[in-house]
């Protein structure tokens, strides 16, 4: 970090004091923003300077430049900036955000501005060259910071164009103060007291009027000019030859003053022009001499556009016109002099550790072997600190084949490319990576130190390709780099070791050993809270939580689930868990739990946090699952929204490359809308389109599709085909002990019994099936049951009171009240949305009326009757009266 950034411009000696715009800028203290913006040279920086100086304003300054383009070091530059008014400022969000899987700028800016309501003093935030920043990331942070921040703190944006910032709301809404080019430009007053009274140049009346009309009061042109005054004796002709727009002014002056410097400050001042900032060791260095310190400070001392940039003037910069003007001067000449100053100037700027200057020295002469060399050496360290959209610039800029030479750079840039979801645009970089470590490991000419350092980037480069096969669902190729990795890399390692760990556990998980996964989701637990990761932690326990859940072991993920929580907010993080889509996956699991308990408000109330945090996301995976859960908790409340995110998760699976697991998720949710909607040739062509039959050789990844096919036999009244793959599925999933399958089995076994008309074998896999879920409360299955078990509760709820059955007396009480919370839910569901009128028709068919008789009875035509109960199946979802009065009764309407 260079600490110059944070140092408020000095304002110099000759500076004129503007009082009038100071009045401007004091109203601004009121205000949530400050914006000056004009074009360059017009005194911008200066004027804010000055009326710091002045009043003694806190402040804390950030003067930006091209490189800042990137949300993590601008934010980084925040927070050490604020640092120098609260010393321990934004520890907790810097540790954040230099984690490799950092949390979204926004829930980082949320955690700043609830530390900034500790700062009891008002202080000014001021971004200077502000035009520079192109981010959207960091536009879009900037809006929210402004939007959000508290009373005691005001944003000051130095610009030289208005930045895409909400500058029209802030006005109407009386919270930005404007100063513009014409407020900024010189008055005749202000020329004549910068050349007469602070630069005893002695212009008459007419001169200073002249340089007004001619400058139009740009500072920058007036301030060029008066060096180009000195030693001249003709000043009034020299005004009045001055012509053309600003520009052409600027050229012709600065080649004015170069015409006066010696021929050693002018060569100084061409070839420093390569340096957006520069210091008297890095100039002695490239340009080959030993006085560098004393040129800038005498150049300084003269007002010839050098800066300082920080209190000691061990680090200067030009004004920005007058290095443009020198940069294109130094163009004329040879190009192997310039990219031999910019060559020194990387070489220096390496020695020296600041390893993006360097790079930026290297990338402007198109040295791109000097690039790959710095960043193999620098890539680990820009990744753990965050540096991301850095590695993916110069990835994207450096030749691919360059890139592969590089095993160290290839893995950090793949690992990044992996997470932003191009994982084919990855896998190259990965496989160079891992055959050139692969072959300096096998040489044995090679000391054992490099060779030590190879084996354990392997070890990294096997984590990477764990992660790439993980997300396209190939659990066997996963399972393979999991393995290589384990055998190359050491506990010393704790974060790669962990994330070996926790790869293993999402494979096995992928192909149903779940048992094996808890095992390897414990040790990459273990290894994650000594790497001290958040983020890695929180990973792990949802996957882990989600992991104990196919296992039927709700209790134990929901523990999982809330001790997170309680650890983030511990360690100080408890609002990120609402702002950050990272826990969509954690309230994700609440939710699923909460529902199976039948504490249904508290389940949607989790469901809707994940959902909204889940709009970022650019993770299918997670999109997917939220919006199927979503969904049908949105159809069991009867919200018409339910059909608006079912059509978004059509469009998300169709817009997107899934991975087969998900693949077999959708379906087997695709298909219980079919059957929920009674639309059973659309359910058949559903699995026919994706080859799923009872012939199917699929892997564990298609077991739900398996199950929820057996749902579709049932449907189909292929009564024995249906009880051959349940047979087969279920000898399968007790293997595996997963519980959720086994109770949805039970479950069908239910079903086919009911459809065979055998009612006590359907009350026996009934209750097979809650003695299952007794332990783990799992009301959900029963409660919101596929399957129309309600006719069999009072005989099971009588056999659990007179015989010794594995259900818990507990479970049955809860049972029967969540079955009257689903009646009540229902009732009033359908009551909502069942007119008076209909809810009376409704009655009277009850009472055996006939239209006719409905008709006369309510003063309505028969047309009108007819209408209501087409809308009344509809709604109700039947088909004729009798089933209309059944389910009608079944809800409590009437």
């Amino acid at each position: 970090m260079l600490k110059t950034k944070l140092h408020i411009p000095p304002t110099g000696n000759n500076i004129v004091h503007r009082p009038e715009l100071y009045d401007k800028l004091n109203v601004g203290l009121s205000r949530k923003l400050i914006l000056i913006s004009a074009p360059a040279g017009f005194g911008k920086t200066t004027i804010v300077s000055d009326w710091i100086s002045q009043n003694k304003i806190p402040t804390v300054w950030y003067s930006l430049d091209n490189g800042d383009n990137d949300a993590v070091e601008f934010l980084s530059y925040i927070i050490s900036g604020i640092q120098c008014i609260r010393k321990a400022f934004g520890q907790k969000a810097l540790n954040l955000l230099i984690s490799p899987n950092r949390p979204s700028s926004e829930s980082l800016a949320s955690l700043l501005i609830n530390e900034i309501l500790s700062i009891n003093q008002n202080f000014l935030l001021v971004l200077d060259d502000f035009h520079l920043i192109e981010n959207s990331e960091i536009l879009k942070l900037v809006t929210y910071f402004i939007d959000h921040i508290p009373d005691n703190i005001h944003f000051v944006i130095i610009t030289r164009s208005d930045p895409a910032l909400s500058i029209s709301r802030l006005r109407s809404q009386h919270q930005l103060v404007e100063l513009r080019s014409s407020d900024l430009s010189f008055s005749a007053n202000d020329i004549s007291i910068l050349f007469n009274k602070r630069l005893k140049l002695g212009l008459s009346i007419d001169d200073v009027y002249s340089l007004e009309t001619k400058t139009e009061g740009w500072i920058a042109g007036l301030q060029i000019t008066a060096l180009s005054m000195q030693g001249r004796e003709d000043i009034s002709k020299f005004i009045q030859d001055l012509k053309g727009d600003n520009r052409y002014i600027m050229d012709y002056l600065v080649e004015e003053v170069l015409k006066i410097q010696t021929d050693d400050i002018k060569e100084f001042l061409l070839q420093t022009s390569i340096l957006e900032q520069m210091s008297a060791p890095l100039c002695n260095a490239v340009f080959n001499r030993n006085d560098s310190q004393q040129i800038l400070e005498s150049l300084e001392k003269n007002n010839m556009f050098v800066i300082p940039l920080d209190n000691e003037r061990n680090w200067y910069r030009y004004h920005h016109l007058f290095a443009q003007v020198l940069k294109q001067k130094l163009l004329y000449r040879e190009k192997d002099v310039t990219n031999d100053l910019h060559n020194k100037a990387s070489d220096w700027f390496e020695v020296n550790n600041m390893n993006e200057l360097a790079i930026e020295h290297a990338l402007a002469i198109q040295n791109y072997d000097k690039c790959i060399q710095i960043l193999s050496k620098v890539a680990e360290d820009m990744w753990q600190s965050g540096m991301h959209t850095a590695i993916l610039k110069y990835g994207d800029m450096l030749p691919d084949e360059l890139i592969k030479t590089s095993p160290e750079f290839c893995l950090y840039y793949a690992w990044i490319l992996i997470s932003a979801g191009q994982i084919q645009k990855a896998e190259p970089f990965l496989v160079s990576a891992e055959r050139k470590a692969k072959n300096i490991i096998q040489d044995n000419s090679l000391s054992k130190g490099y060779i030590h350092y190879n084996k354990k980037l392997l070890g990294k480069i096997c984590v990477a390709f764990a992660y790439l096969h993980s997300n396209e669902g190939k659990s066997e190729q996963t399972l393979y780099y999991c393995k290589t990795a384990m055998e190359n890399l050491s506990e010393d390692d704790p974060f790669w070791y962990s994330w070996a760990w926790f790869s293993y556990g999402v494979s096995y998980f992928s192909v149903g050993e779940l048992l094996m996964g808890s095992k390897a989701f414990k040790k990459a637990l273990d290894y994650g809270k000594k790497s001290g990761n958040i983020y890695l932690i929180s990973t792990i326990v949802i996957r882990m939580a989600e992991n104990e859940q196919q296992l039927g072991h709700y209790k134990l993920a929901y523990k999982k689930c809330t001790e997170l929580l309680t650890f983030i907010k511990n360690k100080g993080y408890g609002q990120l868990a609402k702002t950050e889509w990272t826990f969509a996956a954690l309230y994700l699991i609440l939710g699923i739990t909460e529902s199976m308990w039948v504490l249904m408000d508290k389940a949607f109330s989790n469901i809707q946090i994940a959902y909204n945090l889940s709009k970022e996301v650019n993770d299918v995976y997670m999109k997917t699952m939220i919006l199927m859960i979503y969904t049908s908790l949105l159809s069991q409340r009867g919200d018409s929204e339910a059909e608006k995110r079912r059509f978004e998760l059509d469009e998300l699976i169709k817009g997107n490359k899934v991975p087969p697991f998900l693949v077999s998720l959708y379906i087997s949710w695709k298909l219980q809308y079919f059957l929920d909607h009674n639309q059973i040739e659309e359910a058949g062509l559903l699995f026919s389109d994706h080859g799923i039959g009872l012939d199917n050789k699929k892997t564990h990844i298609y077991e739900m599709c398996n199950v929820s096919y057996v749902k579709l036999l049932l449907a189909q009244g292929k009564l024995d085909d249906a009880e051959a793959l349940i047979s087969k599925l279920y000898a399968s999933v007790s293997e595996g002990k997963r519980i959720e399958r086994m109770i949805e089995l039970k479950l069908l076994s239910t079903e086919y019994f009911i459809r065979r008309s055998d009612r006590k074998n359907a009350i026996h896999s009934l209750l097979e099936a809650m003695e299952i879920a007794s332990d783990e409360n799992l009301l959900g299955f029963f409660v919101f049951s596929y399957v129309n078990i309600n006719d069999l509760f009072e005989d099971v709820f009588k056999i659990h009171a007179t015989s010794k059955t594995n259900i818990s007396k507990k479970f049955i009480d809860n049972l029967k009240l969540g079955l009257e919370k689903r009646k009540n839910l229902n009732k009033s569901n359908y009551e909502a949305i069942i007119s008076t009128r209909e809810l009376d028709t409704l009655k009277l068919i009850a009472q055996n009326f006939s239209n006719q008789e409905i008709a006369d009875k309510l003063f309505i035509s028969l047309n009108t009757v007819k209408t209501h109960l087409k809308n009344i199946y509809l709604k109700l979802e039947v088909d004729n009266r009798v089933n209309a009065v059944d389910k009608a009764k079944e809800l409590g309407i009437v």
